[in-house]
């Protein structure tokens, strides 16, 4: 640390300044040598010439003291050349940085401390609190920090008294310590002295020095008062803030806490613009703000200007309370309608089209039937896949509301139910192959139009559709359920009953109006083969579950569970060879439950296998390598997926594995990270809310001039990739 009787400089003493003093000084010694005396008269001469030439160059500027180290040159200022009662004196306390080093904000963010100034002024006189420039974030490694770099200036205001000024000179005396950094820290302080008269004349320095602090004016940020509120939501700040007049789209749009402890500032942060409202998701810091406590911050905005950043900051006092009506990433009616166009998609998605066949079968056997029996049966298809999404809907929030960190397809995240799911599909098949029948009940799915009266199987229909869409998030699907998850139970709710209804339509349309059955052939032979053929489908999917779980599992969990299915395709077929009825069929489901009880057992305690999938061009994602790859120069390609979402595995072959996207994220130096949700990741849960989502898929590409991301669509083509990489 530098001592505190540190050489006091006179401000306005350039390097070429410096230069002539030491000229002069050299002279006057070689003067001084013994030399001919009419040379030395010749040469004290010239000094003496010099020196009046310069004088006024070398005589101190009012009011500037300076403090010079080996990262910065600091200097205290005095707008004003004198001081007169009454008066508002500003002073300001500027700091010249060598390049790459940087001091601190107010809040300096994860690391670092800001400048100190303590004052001794003449009696009477009080100085007021630190006026601040907008500072801009500043990286290393996984911290965030806020500082300035290159130049800044603080400035202070210090009241004068009414009354009469002592006589003489009046002296201002500034302690001040400050951190100076890079990747190293150095803690340097300095004490400046000024000594202000009661008038003052003008001078070419005096208008530099009000210059330079007309241009630390304009670095303030701009005050916005009563437009902005907040909400803690968990782990995570959700802030609406209305900046009149600002229509224009920014670059970027961050938030920082006037103090620590409120706000995470090496979190990640994502915003939404509508029109002047600016809704942000910040993560929460270590001491989040409590009850209805007023929370006050910098919102910077950032745009750019022919390659470089221009930063404005507006100085925001943030209210307790619910944020405005477009909160989050979507209106409440936005949002239904995106369910409602999601749930229509889905049904041409490849995990729903197996269901779909089964339906189609039905209404060519009931071709003949009256209207209003279609009608019933379409009706009682909707109304299981409505009550299905109705349920999910209540376990998801439940759970969520006790503190579960879950979203959609959260119960494909259990190897349990997912081994279930695929013993269910399993039966499926092999109802429909003919191994077995029932009469009613989920596995008479196939034939619920044929055996007349069949509203129990069509509704046993609705709810097998609606489990089996669960691993499929279809364009629009995410950002409403992202919405509904962080809504009221009853906007939740009506968000999912909009998605099941948009999903039920297309068939509850054909049974209304079936006159597109026409089209179809007349019933015969080959319905019996079409029903046949649409078990593979079931098979398949159950084979794909099967996979899906051997990336949950062990390898002595996996091998129960395929024993397991063994077990449940023998009790199907002795059910089918058999025809149990009463004590007997009792018996046979007694057995295939204690059986099953003992096969799934280990899967439940089973830990997750070492990921075997990565590769030398992917890496694991987590927010810190997210931070370190951009403050690097690198732009950053995050995969949030899981091994049972269909719609993540279509995206990868058609667009994220082609030979094309590996050259060009090679080309381009785009790190690739994957974010694999196949089991529950409460820190992947976080990320995808932060963004509106729900569940996976989620694309991210991260620029590393901002270390903001652009937000992909769910459905990728390469085109779609090249494009936003391009645009970085």
């Amino acid at each position: 640390m530098l001592s505190t009787d540190q050489p006091v400089e006179p401000y306005g003493y350039n390097h070429g300044v410096r230069k002539v003093a030491r000229f002069i000084l050299a002279g006057a010694i070689g003067c001084s040598k013994p030399k001919q005396k009419m040379h030395k008269k010749l040469c004290l001469t010239a000094l003496l010439l010099l020196f009046f030439f310069f004088a006024p160059v070398l005589t101190p500027a009012y009011g500037a003291a300076v403090v010079s180290t080996e990262h910065a040159t600091v200097t205290l200022l005095s707008e004003q050349p004198q001081a007169a009662p009454g008066q508002t004196l500003w002073l300001g306390l500027r700091f010249e940085l060598i390049p790459h080093w940087h001091v601190y904000w107010r809040n300096p963010g994860a690391s670092g401390t800001a400048p100190v100034i303590r004052w001794t002024l003449p009696g009477g006189w009080t100085a007021g609190g630190i006026h601040w420039p907008v500072p801009k974030r500043i990286r290393f490694g996984p911290l965030t920090n806020y500082g300035y770099e290159d130049t800044a200036t603080l400035l202070v205001p210090v009241q004068v008294p009414t009354g009469p000024l002592a006589t003489g000179r009046l002296t201002i005396t500034a302690d001040a310590e400050w951190l100076v950094c890079r990747e190293a820290c150095i803690p340097e302080a300095g004490r400046f002295t000024l000594e202000l008269n009661h008038t003052g004349n003008p001078s070419a320095a005096a208008d530099e020095i009000r210059e330079l602090f007309t241009t630390a004016r304009t670095q303030w940020p701009e005050a916005v008062n009563g437009a902005g509120h907040y909400r803690l939501d968990s782990d995570t700040l959700k802030i609406s803030v209305k900046i009149p007049g600002m229509t224009t789209r920014p670059a970027d749009i961050w938030f920082a806490a006037h103090q620590w402890g409120p706000v995470d500032a090496s979190g990640v942060q994502s915003w939404q613009q509508t029109t002047e409202t600016f809704q942000l998701r910040v993560p929460a810091g270590d001491v989040p703000p409590a009850g209805d406590a007023l929370l006050e911050g910098l919102l910077v905005v950032e745009s750019l200007d022919n390659g470089s950043t221009v930063r404005r900051g507006y100085a925001v006092q943030l209210m307790a309370g619910p944020p405005v009506a477009e909160s989050g990433t979507l209106g409440w009616i936005t949002a239904l309608g995106f369910a409602f166009l999601g749930g229509l998609i889905l049904n041409i998605m490849p995990c729903v089209l197996p269901v779909l066949g089964i339906k189609v079968l039905g209404f060519v056997r009931e071709a003949g039937a009256n209207r209003g029996r279609l009608a019933l049966h379409g009706l009682m298809y909707a109304a299981g896949i409505l009550v299905s999404f109705a349920l999910l809907a209540a376990v998801l929030l439940m759970l969520r509301a006790s503190g579960a960190a879950l979203g959609w397809g959260f119960q494909l995240q259990s190897p349990v139910l997912v081994t279930l799911l695929a013993y269910l599909l399993l039966l499926t098949g092999l109802n429909l192959s003919g191994v077995f029948t029932v009469g009613s009940g989920l596995m008479g799915a196939g034939q619920s139009l044929a055996d007349g009266s069949g509203g129990l199987n069509t509704f046993a229909t609705g709810v097998l559709a609606a489990v089996v869409a669960s691993p499929c998030t279809a364009p629009f699907m995410g950002a409403a359920l992202g919405f509904a998850i962080t809504r009221p139970a009853g906007e939740a709710l009506a968000v999912f009953l909009a998605l099941g209804t948009g999903f039920a339509l297309p068939v509850v349309l054909l049974s209304l109006w079936p006159v597109w059955i026409r089209f179809i052939p007349k019933p015969g032979r080959w319905m019996k083969r079409f029903q046949q053929v649409l078990a593979f489908p079931m098979y398949a999917t159950t084979a794909w579950l099967l996979w899906v779980l051997s990336q949950q599992t062990s390898a002595y969990a996996y091998g129960a569970a395929l024993a397991g299915l063994i077990v449940v395709a023998l009790a199907a077929w002795v059910y089918g060879q058999w025809h149990p009825r009463g004590r007997r069929l009792a018996l046979l489901g007694a057995g295939l439950t204690a059986a099953l009880v003992l096969i799934l057992s280990p899967l439940a305690t089973s830990d997750p296998p070492e990921n075997s999938r990565a590769s030398q061009d992917q890496q694991p994602w987590s927010d810190q390598q997210v931070q370190q790859l951009t403050a690097a120069g690198r732009p950053v390609f995050v995969n949030f997926t899981a091994a049972w979402c269909i719609t993540c595995k279509v995206n990868e072959q058609a667009a994220l594995a082609t030979e094309h996207t590996r050259q060009l994220f090679a080309s381009r130096s785009v790190a690739y990270l994957v974010a694999d949700w196949t089991r529950r990741d409460p820190a992947i849960t976080r990320q995808l809310e932060r963004y509106g989502r729900s569940g996976v898929p989620l694309y991210l590409l991260y620029s590393p001039a901002t270390g903001q991301p652009v937000i992909l669509p769910q459905l990728l083509t390469g085109d779609i990739i090249a494009e936003a990489i391009h645009a970085l």
